[in-house]
């Protein structure tokens, strides 16, 4: 199929040419996974014929908050959120996440909207934006829709998004001032690894030492985002010792065989999982179990 490529330079002109070609069309951002896709013997989808390129969109890059909302314009960059005193200060763990995806050349490159659109597993930014229950919004030009991000999936590589639609941006309430966090990767190798798996933690403990909120959500090990309720009501209400954490991790893989099925490596990965979301609830807590 003869690829055609078109640069848009507004969210106008963009809706414009996505409503026209809908049929036949595909945005591209950073375009780190797309090309591989292209290249690959199995694309995760049919090869488009016309590439809508947006990186020119100035109006689609921003790192906002206000009245205790942080928005984030969907072709803001890795690198960039990695780098952003308003993630670091409202949810560093996100700032984590970023920093860990691939290379610092994919990090400039790569997106936030296509790390989210691909709806790869394996995506670094999805545990974290899951943990603080994140939400997207969709521009067409029909109009916009606001999705709850665990909504957005259908399965692996599979999303909601209509073929006419823009994702503009992802957003979430900061947490308390006292809420902690912490995010886990396991690849294998130190970088520029597709993760094997991945955990976010954020918990709430109480002025008594009890744990009020939390919100653990792994990566890599379900087909699509979701936080793991087990693990968290295992961990509400109480003061957190090696016995209360135990149980919220071993809730993870449980989890874990629930949904993907028992498969050659679930003998290596539930461990593993349970492990490594027992190191991040007590790295959140600010305990260092290393």
């Amino acid at each position: 199929m003869t690829l055609r490529f078109i640069r848009p330079e507004t969210v106008r002109e963009a809706m414009e040419v996505l409503h026209e070609h809908k049929d036949n069309s595909k945005i591209v951002a950073g375009a780190t996974d797309v090309m591989v896709q292209r290249r690959s013997e199995k694309p995760v989808e049919e090869k488009p014929l016309l590439l809508v390129d947006i990186t020119g969109i100035s109006e689609l890059s921003y790192v906002n908050f206000q009245n205790g909302i942080v928005r984030i314009g969907a072709m803001i960059t890795h690198r960039d959120i990695a780098r952003s005193a308003v993630i670091h200060d409202v949810a560093p763990f996100f700032a984590d996440a970023c920093l860990s995806v691939g290379s610092p050349q994919i990090r400039t490159r790569g997106t936030i909207g296509g790390n989210i659109v691909n709806a790869s597993p394996a995506a670094d930014s999805l545990p974290p934006l899951t943990a603080l229950s994140a939400r997207l919004r969709l521009i067409s030009r029909r109009g916009s829709r606001d999705v709850a991000l665990c909504d957005f999936f259908k399965g692996p590589y599979k999303t909601i998004i209509e073929p006419d639609e823009i994702l503009k941006e992802v957003y979430f309430r900061a947490p308390e001032p006292s809420s902690r966090c912490a995010f886990l990767k396991l690849g294998r190798r130190e970088s520029l690894a597709i993760a094997r798996l991945s955990v976010a933690a954020l918990i709430d403990v109480d002025d008594s030492g009890k744990i009020s909120k939390a919100a653990i959500a792994p990566g890599a090990c379900l087909p699509m985002p979701a936080r793991i309720a087990p693990a968290e009501e295992a961990l509400v209400g109480k003061i957190p010792d090696e016995e209360v954490v135990n149980s919220a991790s071993q809730e993870v893989g449980e989890e874990m065989v629930r949904v993907s099925g028992v498969r050659w490596s679930t003998e290596y990965k539930k461990p593993v999982a349970c492990a490594l979301t027992k190191r991040a609830i007590w790295k959140a807590l600010g305990v260092d179990v290393d």
